[in-house]
């Protein structure tokens, strides 16, 4: 996932300042990367997760393969000569980069939550500290590289557990038997900034469903969480039409039915499908030609999503699944709520936020349909905004969750001292830190407790926080079931 850059330039400038400034004594500095602050009001919690990964590609890969293992004279020549255009050789600490690369390993140590975590803002989910004393200004430094990884995988999962929470509620109201995790897709890759950004997105929305169009997180997930998807169905897509095949097709033919029977009978006949219908005219096509090939959708061995890709996604949702009930019918459950025949369905993907997806599940209900008959697909648009009741949209950013990375104590030789920040100016308490060392713990109700101000590192057995690098070395590592037992309890 990382670029093949020397590892040592890939901080903010001012990084390669702070081994010149801190105290000359700093021996031992602890710090700590906490959700602040939530800044959206559809949110009160955060999924933690991303952090595996990271020490995988970023402290174990990449700094051997592109600082450790690299000779000191190509380091210092990188080094020199961007930090020289940067601000100047010589007011950084090359010296400082030097000892390192010398050393040979990362001199810190990672405590963390169980990615997985559900937790309440105020609350620290990595905490960092040096394991040799000439080298606490590293702990600092890697601040950059894990905000810039860790916030938006922490914010994507969060959503989808949004979603699947949404749907795990009507479906239990609803449905029979249903599983969540097969309400709703990933469809959000071409939006997103890049590859890179699409596929971590993809692997955390993964935590919440088993669906997504984004194949390269299938690779990643596997490789960085051993999810095995081909054994366990993680990350299954779907056959589906897009609009140069239905447009290309009534080029040819000059009609739209031509095709529809074409896939049914003779591209895939055993396969379920999805077809976007609003190339020209969508409701011709839901209660006209759909209507007309209902002898051989009934025949079909699978089922038809339609898939209408613009309009009022609320509207046509509900308009769409009554004209179909008319046309195909279906049961009743035990609930009490119509289901679909099973060979017609349908499918939404233009659109899709928490608040539309929740007037559908409502309205379905009110009329007296299942949640099951509409499955979604959430785009790259869902996976960066969010609306509050009154529709105001909020972006997803670092600073939704106010994820900051904060030092709070210090050894300046036989000194132990709290370091912390709480700016006057600071209104909302948004940038106010904790002070010394942090205990979390996590009470009956589940909910995690942050103590601080205590004068010693707090042993692993008396915190929530346990140790997952050392010195170089993973050591402590989760499956994805494993992160999905922490985030659904096994539910799943």
């Amino acid at each position: 996932m990382r670029t093949d850059i020397m590892m040592m330039l890939m901080s903010d400038t001012y990084k390669h300042t702070h081994p010149r400034m801190y105290p000359k004594n700093l021996n031992k500095l602890v710090s700590y990367l906490t959700v602040r602050k939530n800044m959206s009001e559809a949110f009160d919690k955060m999924v933690f997760t991303g952090l595996q990964p990271f020490i995988m590609d970023y402290l174990i890969e990449g700094f051997n393969e592109q600082f450790f293992n690299k000779p000191l004279n190509y380091v210092e020549k990188q080094y020199k000569e961007y930090l020289g255009v940067q601000i100047g050789v010589e007011n950084t600490e090359w010296s400082a980069i030097k000892a390192l690369h010398e050393l040979g390993y990362l001199p810190i140590e990672i405590r963390a939550l169980p990615e997985g975590s559900v937790v309440n803002m105020g609350i620290p989910v990595v905490e960092m500290t040096n394991t040799h004393p000439d080298f606490a200004w590293v702990v600092q430094w890697v601040e950059c590289i894990l905000q810039a990884e860790l916030w938006a995988p922490c914010a994507y999962a969060t959503v989808g557990k949004a979603y699947h929470d949404l749907a795990s509620k009507y479906y239990a109201e609803t449905a029979d038997d249903a599983n969540p995790f097969m309400a709703m897709s990933d469809f959000g890759m071409r939006g997103m900034s890049c590859m890179e950004d699409s596929i971590r997105a993809s692997a955390a929305w993964l935590l919440s469903f088993d669906k997504t169009s984004t194949i390269p997180a299938l690779p990643y997930i596997d490789k960085y969480y051993n999810a095995e998807c081909v054994k366990n169905g993680i990350g299954r897509g779907g056959v589906s039409t897009e609009h140069s095949v239905m447009g290309a097709n009534y080029a040819l033919d000059g009609d739209e039915i031509t095709f529809v029977k074409h896939l049914l009978t003779e591209l895939y006949p055993n396969t379920s499908f999805s077809m976007v219908s609003d190339t020209y005219d969508y409701w011709n096509m839901v209660e006209n030609i759909i209507p007309a090939c209902k002898e051989e959708i009934m025949a079909h061995n699978g089922k038809l999503l339609i898939r209408p890709d613009s309009g009022d996604m609320v509207e046509i949702t509900i308009r769409t699944i009554n004209s179909l009930w008319d046309t195909f019918g279906g049961t009743v459950n035990s609930k009490g709520y119509k289901v679909l025949d099973p060979h017609i369905g349908l499918i939404y993907g233009d659109g899709c936020t928490l608040n539309r997806v929740h007037e559908i599940y409502e309205k379905l209900k009110e009329l007296g349909f299942a949640a099951t008959n509409v499955v979604f697909g959430v785009g790259a648009f869902c996976f960066h905004a969010l609306f509050d009741d009154n529709n105001k949209m909020t972006v997803i950013t670092r600073d939704t969750f106010g994820i900051a990375m904060k030092a709070t104590y210090g050894q300046f030789g036989d000194k132990k001292l709290f370091i912390y920040k709480d700016p006057k100016t600071d209104k909302g308490n948004l940038k106010k830190s904790h002070k010394g060392c942090c205990q979390v713990v996590q009470w009956s109700n589940k909910n995690y407790t942050c103590l601080d101000e205590h004068t010693e590192w707090v042993d692993d057995s008396d915190t929530c926080l346990t140790t997952v690098f050392k010195d170089g070395v993973i050591t402590r590592k989760q499956t994805f079931e494993d992160i999905r037992k922490v985030l659904y309890g096994g539910d799943f």
